[in-house]
């Protein structure tokens, strides 16, 4: 099955495109820390979230980015994780914002990847819940649903992303800088961020969480 063209587009990156995807993602995905999350974690992802932007920007910031990279503490357990608990959307998050800095300290497509899908997981995991967690059963041979709401609102984020780098990057033209396109990219990633929060606000209610 052809993988879709914003999942394809991670394929053919360059660099410094899988640097601007990682981060979108992760600007998208702080969300969850920012809702549910102790300030302890949410001051270490504005730390890191600020740093990468101006990494990704091009300022000379990658030894701090490997700083606070090293102070990544996340709380969970593979073998215990709790997907019904709040604790497993913010090592989440974290993760996301540390992989982020992984990408930008050496940039690998296996890890922008593992930031889209967890990115599409968890906002299905939310859609689940803010549906009612009705189960639709698919039998062999026939279609998958559609993606939810919340779902489908990060696979129009990610194509937003990669028609901006494709924009840069016409027929016959070099790769333009990336730089121009980074204030955009930040502002709706955020702007996405914002729109997010509600929701996960809407899930804790529903799930009984403290915050």
């Amino acid at each position: 099955m052809e993988k879709p063209p914003e999942l394809q587009a991670i394929l053919n990156a360059s660099d410094s495109e899988l640097i601007i995807i990682s981060a979108a993602v992760a600007e998208r995905g702080v969300a969850f820390c920012r809702v549910l999350g102790k300030t302890e974690s949410v001051a270490w992802a504005d730390e890191a979230l600020r740093l990468t932007w101006m990494a990704v920007a091009g300022e000379p910031v990658e030894d701090e980015c490997a700083d606070v990279l090293d102070n990544l503490d996340l709380g969970y357990n593979d073998d215990e994780d709790d997907t019904s608990q709040p604790e497993f959307f913010i090592d989440q998050s974290l993760s996301l914002v540390g992989n982020a800095i992984s990408v930008l300290l050496k940039p690998d497509v296996a890890k922008v990847e593992l930031s889209v899908n967890t990115m599409r997981t968890l906002l299905s995991m939310l859609d689940f819940t803010l549906t009612g967690e009705q189960v639709v059963i698919v039998g062999y041979g026939e279609e998958t649903p559609p993606p939810g709401p919340l779902q489908q609102m990060e696979i129009n984020a990610e194509r937003e992303v990669v028609d901006l780098l494709v924009s840069l990057n016409k027929e016959g033209t070099q790769r333009a800088n990336i730089s121009s396109i980074i204030p955009r990219v930040k502002a709706s990633s955020r702007e996405f961020s914002t729109r997010l929060a509600a929701s996960i606000e809407e899930v804790a209610d529903l799930s009984n969480w403290e915050l």
